[in-house]
């Protein structure tokens, strides 16, 4: 096993080279788009690798909460996927239009939505938190 560097800072290492060394010195504007948009992929991946089973552990917890389960096996992206299909069969079925239940849901639906934002666009959750707030 490696120490150091690890894959993360690898990845993380491989972003910054194209993104603020290659791109700005490229003169054919096709192939800096290229280089900056392979950079940004790298940052996704860097940030799915770094906050995947801390999101993916809360979002079960919230399922758990919601459906009043207990799901704890060691496959927690099992579990998620088993549950999230089991809450849109209740949605589907009515069952959160109304009520603490569709609260609850619309809770869990916009913090699924944050997590995912964390990691594919963070630079977008931020304006729009930024601009939700100034409209409360």
């Amino acid at each position: 096993m490696q120490d150091h560097p690890t894959s993360l800072e690898l990845i993380r290492a491989v972003a910054q080279f194209l993104h603020a060394e290659l791109a700005p010195t490229l003169q054919d504007p096709r192939m800096k788009f290229r280089a900056l948009v392979a950079a940004n992929v790298l940052q996704i991946v860097a940030r799915e690798t770094e906050m995947r089973d801390m999101q993916l552990r809360a979002e079960r917890a919230r399922l758990n909460e919601l459906l009043n389960e207990n799901a704890a096996s060691e496959n927690v992206a099992d579990d998620v996927e088993r549950m999230t299909r089991a809450l849109a069969q209740k949605i589907r079925a009515g069952e959160a239009d109304a009520g603490a239940f569709h609260d609850a849901v619309c809770a869990h639906v916009e913090q699924t939505v944050i997590e995912k934002l964390q990691v594919a666009n963070p630079k977008y959750l931020e304006r729009v938190l930024r601009e939700t707030k100034l409209r409360d």
